[in-house]
């Protein structure tokens, strides 16, 4: 099958981004220039994470636009965001089909670095950024039925949850075309939440009773995979 090729324009301003950000990198700004320039970089972004835990399940992450701010003198990204749309999360509660709307809201600004390696034109990227995460609809499928399980409208993370992504070992990043990132990150204590309360139904799961739902979620093994591509210009 054959593809339609890029817009030109597009990879135009790929290539101009590459040459620009490559020459500020080997040759440093100007002495006498006051303030170092920086450019305004889209990156289409999809991927996944995985919550471990007692939840073990995966979600979708996007796709969205990350949106970066480069400081083209040493690489730096000195701003950005990354919005991530409100998904639904399958998972079991102790065997029992679960699911749950996760929302990640942004705090403060996206920020990391863009480092060349000893091959022109590939470079490594990190970046850093942290979110609240909010549960809401939380619901359990009983007797083939979902029956909710509200955990009240303010259940969230309480305190932001950061995502420091980078450039798996082996593999590159640049600037006209992307790479992928992946990341290893917790989540701590939840705060704002009301139990999950089942039914008590004796001789089918009478123990249930209420669970917190800070015995399900936090933890450290969380994993993060991200796919950045089709770089143009900002709009920020």
């Amino acid at each position: 099958m054959r593809t339609k090729p890029p817009p030109r324009h597009r990879t135009w301003v790929a290539t101009a981004f590459a040459a620009l950000v490559a020459t500020a990198l080997l040759t440093g700004a100007p002495a006498a220039q006051a303030a170092n320039p920086t450019l305004e970089i889209d990156y289409d972004a999809v991927g996944t994470t995985h919550i471990g835990a007692q939840v073990d399940s995966s979600m979708a992450l996007g796709p969205s636009v990350l949106e970066s701010t480069l400081d083209v003198t040493n690489g730096h990204i000195v701003g950005g965001s990354l919005d991530i749309p409100t998904q639904t999360m399958s998972f079991d509660i102790f065997g029992i089909p679960a699911r749950a709307k996760v929302t990640m809201t942004q705090v403060g600004p996206l920020t990391g670095a863009i480092v060349p390696t000893s091959q022109l034109g590939k470079s490594t990227l990190t970046s850093t950024v942290a979110y609240d995460i909010q549960l809401s609809d939380v619901e359990a499928k009983v007797f083939g039925i979902w029956w909710p399980l509200a955990v009240g409208s303010r259940c969230h993370t309480a305190e932001p949850v950061t995502i420091t992504a980078s450039t798996p070992e082996g593999e590159f990043f640049t600037v006209n075309g992307g790479g992928r990132v992946t990341s290893t990150y917790t989540i701590g204590s939840f705060t704002g939440c009301a139990v999950l309360n089942f039914f008590d139904i004796p001789g089918f799961f009478p123990w249930f009773g209420s669970i917190p739902i800070n015995t399900l979620v936090p933890g450290t093994d969380n994993t993060l995979e991200l796919q950045l591509s089709n770089p143009r210009a900002g709009t920020a």
